[in-house]
């Protein structure tokens, strides 16, 4: 039986946005996406975490996860009131390079709940109580962190693989010794000193009902903090390593190898995407076809490549039983190096096909084209670099995919496994790998910092049952003749951290 014959996808390109820059010095770009009656928003602030003091990691993201928690003109839980009565919902994350928060709401309400974003960004109360409620919640997050073995391979794998004097080195929302230093007024701080307009810029997208820019300005004229200018860091690799963190008993071993790659400006970027999705991105790509479907080692493995700013990460991820692991890296790290023969023309066609032939759905809804174009900006990209990236990506050969690969992963990789270290480590160290064993345990919070987190949690757990109480007792009742409450379409309802953190696409 024949394939049948794809066609070659219709001629696409990247939505062209409206533009204006307020008074205030906030960027607005809006994309007209018709039929798309969600609107997503997204605020990108210009603070690279180079911005927080060494001994107070995590206040940026103890700062952005506490913004919804009041402002001065809604203090309190009336903020998440009057968010979920324009069926809006609000999340947010920081990165290494920018926090960014994204908002979705129904068309038809975008004029009510910008100025609410603009709320949270330009008056939040950063009350104490709130601050320590998110500061309890990320030490838990922390712990749980540590004691998953896939998490802590991936936060060991970054590490090791930067230098450790950047600040791209260690976890973006911070390590517990340094948030559980952190005060309401060393959030209050850092919010007066860095969150200003200028520099920022708000993305929109979707089927507006009236001019997303004059909606935009008298959301966002009165935001005229002054904020501070922050060089972003230009982090470099660090010496290889080669850790084994030890569970005695574990009957799978979490590996991570890699090392520091590229960004997506360097001219080998799309060569090395189409390389990396030959050798780990699609499901009988060579990684997953050898160990998996021939060795029988793991249930899936994959080629992450992860861009920063400046420089990147590129990491072999995987799970392998104990008995098989060591095999299976010193099989992989072969595999990575790609071997005389490079990439055939029907690999390299393949990832050409399928990157430039998904482009389209990726960006079909309007949160798609929001959450592109905040990753583009976070990083010091415009909305033009996915179209010069898709013609860039038709230009790739075989010849060129395996040269960029083989430039980055035939060498000395960085290791990083989580499991047992009797059996996974010597036949490594047999391979002439510079193996370090260090205990999987990870240094527990203090004790007071325990009890901070459980009293927190059961006080919040209490607020918010009192709160769902009341709100159910109003709700039976009449409303009065001032009251503006309008229907929400069904379906939408939730404000806060409903929306999870996001993450970045290419």
């Amino acid at each position: 039986m024949k394939r049948p014959k794809v066609r070659p996808p219709h001629p696409w390109s990247f939505p062209v946005p409206l533009r204006a820059r307020l008074d205030n010095g906030l960027q607005v770009l809006a994309f007209r996406r018709p039929g798309q009656y969600v609107v997503s928003a997204a605020l990108v602030l210009d603070i690279p975490l180079t911005a927080e003091p060494r001994d107070l990691e995590g206040v940026a993201a103890l700062t952005l996860r506490t913004l919804d928690e009041g402002t001065r003109t809604h203090p309190g839980l009336s903020f998440t009131e009057t968010l979920e009565r324009d069926g809006a919902a609000l999340g947010g994350t920081v990165g290494h390079d920018a926090p960014q928060l994204f908002l979705d709401v129904p068309a038809s309400r975008l004029s009510r709940a910008l100025p609410l974003l603009a709320e949270a960004v330009g008056e939040p109360t950063l009350a104490k109580a709130d601050v320590a409620r998110q500061q309890a919640l990320r030490l838990a997050e922390i712990e749980q962190t540590q004691a998953h073995p896939g998490q802590r391979a991936t936060l060991e794998f970054r590490r090791l693989s930067i230098a450790e004097r950047y600040r791209s080195a260690r976890p973006a929302a911070g390590e517990a010794r340094t948030v559980a230093t952190v005060t309401a007024a060393d959030v209050q701080a850092f919010h007066a000193r860095h969150y200003g307009p200028a520099g920022s810029t708000l993305i929109l997208a979707g089927d507006f009902e009236g001019d997303p820019l004059q909606q935009a300005d008298e959301a966002f004229s009165a935001w005229t903090a002054p904020g501070r200018d922050v060089a972003p860091e230009t982090p470099a690799p660090a010496p290889r390593a080669c850790l084994v963190l030890d569970r005695p008993g574990s009957v799978q071993a979490d590996v991570r190898l890699g090392r520091f790659g590229i960004d997506r400006t360097d001219p080998a970027w799309p060569d090395l995407q189409m390389g990396a999705y030959a050798l780990g991105g699609a499901f009988l790509s060579r990684l997953n076809r050898v160990l998996r479907e021939e060795r029988g080692y793991t249930y899936g493995v994959h080629l992450v490549n992860h861009p920063m700013r400046t420089g990147g990460l590129i990491s072999l991820q995987g799970s392998f039983r104990t008995e098989v692991a060591a095999a299976a890296i010193l099989e992989a790290s072969g595999l990575l190096s790609i071997g005389e023969e490079g990439f055939t023309a029907t690999e390299i066609a393949d990832a050409v096909n399928y990157a430039t032939g998904v482009t389209p759905l990726r960006y079909a809804t309007a949160e798609g084209v929001a959450e592109q174009v905040a990753a583009l900006v976070a990083v010091g990209l415009s909305s033009d670099y996915v179209d010069a990236y898709a013609a860039a990506l038709r230009r790739v050969t075989p010849a060129s995919a395996t040269q960029a690969t083989r430039q980055l992963l035939d060498g000395a990789l960085n290791l990083v496994v989580v499991g047992d270290a009797g059996t996974v480590a010597p036949p490594l160290v047999d391979a002439g790998w510079p193996v370090e064993v260090r205990p999987f345990e990870g240094e527990p919070p203090r004790p007071d910092v325990r009890w901070r987190m459980a009293w927190f949690l059961l006080g919040g757990a209490v607020v918010l049952t009192a709160a769902l109480v009341l709100r159910r007792l109003l709700a039976v009742l009449p409303p009065g003749p001032d009251d503006e409450r309008q229907p929400v379409p069904a379906g939408w309802a939730g404000a806060g951290r409903t929306t999870p953190a996001r993450s970045p696409r290419r």
